[in-house]
């Protein structure tokens, strides 16, 4: 996080915590005025700090209540399967996050869906259909005591 100084950070920490504050309230907290604010939100985008704003969604409000992690085995490993894969996978909006792991496992996958049968069919219909893939083993969530989305910001490095 080079180049980023106190203020920097305490957009970045103040953002990942409520991304629809206004410029005026975030300029309050962090001490400037709105101009200078905004000035640095929008280096802070242009630069990649900050990729997008996001509402988070409640999945069991949404219908959506189960999660599981599907860790995936592939029958074949490079680069060709492994752009195949990712785009496959890209495709199914179940699957919320993809992550190229190392172990005994390639993949793994986090899939909500709407119920465990929801999942069976999601597996057996979709997901096994693509062709790279070997093995899945699936655990499933039980609940949840921490659910965060907030990179920890040090206030100086």
């Amino acid at each position: 996080m080079n180049g980023l100084d106190a203020i920097d950070r305490s957009i970045l920490r103040i953002l990942q915590e409520d991304g629809g504050i206004t410029n005026t309230e975030l300029a309050e907290r962090v001490g400037l005025t709105a101009p200078p604010t905004l000035e640095r939100v929008r280096k802070l985008e242009r630069e990649g700090y900050i990729r997008k704003y996001v509402a988070l969604a409640d999945q069991a409000k949404l219908g959506k209540p189960v999660t599981a992690f599907v860790a995936v085995i592939m029958k074949s490993h490079g680069q060709p399967t492994d752009v195949s894969f990712r785009r496959a996978v890209g495709k199914l909006p179940e699957v919320l996050e993809c992550h190229h792991i190392a172990g005994e496992e390639d993949y793994l996958l986090k899939v909500v869906t709407a119920s465990p049968a929801d999942y069976e069919r999601f597996v057996l219909g979709r997901l096994l259909k693509v062709p790279a893939i070997e093995k899945v083993k699936t655990t499933f969530v039980l609940s949840s005591s921490k659910l965060e989305t907030k990179i920890p910001v040090d206030p100086e490095e």
